[in-house]
């Protein structure tokens, strides 16, 4: 992905705080330890690491179904701990 620049989304930022009250907070680049969605990332990849999934000719359609399904368990206190570890406040 390309590296994005702060100044070109003024207006976006703008349009969030004024109609939705949405701060956005933009991070350092390449500081994952910063963005809480690598943490997400990487709760994923430990679960999907845990299950047994045999190789097949289907494992690629196994791991995405358990990849989603994994993602769809997220609670609000999962993603709540990783804004925290990060130091944010929610």
């Amino acid at each position: 992905a390309a590296i994005h620049v702060f100044g070109e989304n003024d207006v976006l930022i703008d349009f969030l705080w004024e109609h939705f009250g949405i701060h956005v907070l933009m991070l350092p680049t390449r500081s994952p330890e910063l963005n809480p969605i690598e943490l997400l990332w990487n709760i994923l990849v430990q679960r999907l690491k845990s299950i047994n999934l045999h190789p097949s000719r289907y494992v690629q359609h196994r791991v995405a179904y358990q990849a989603a399904e994994i993602m769809n368990s997220f609670t609000h206190s999962d993603v709540a701990k990783c804004y925290q570890c990060c130091s944010y406040v929610v």
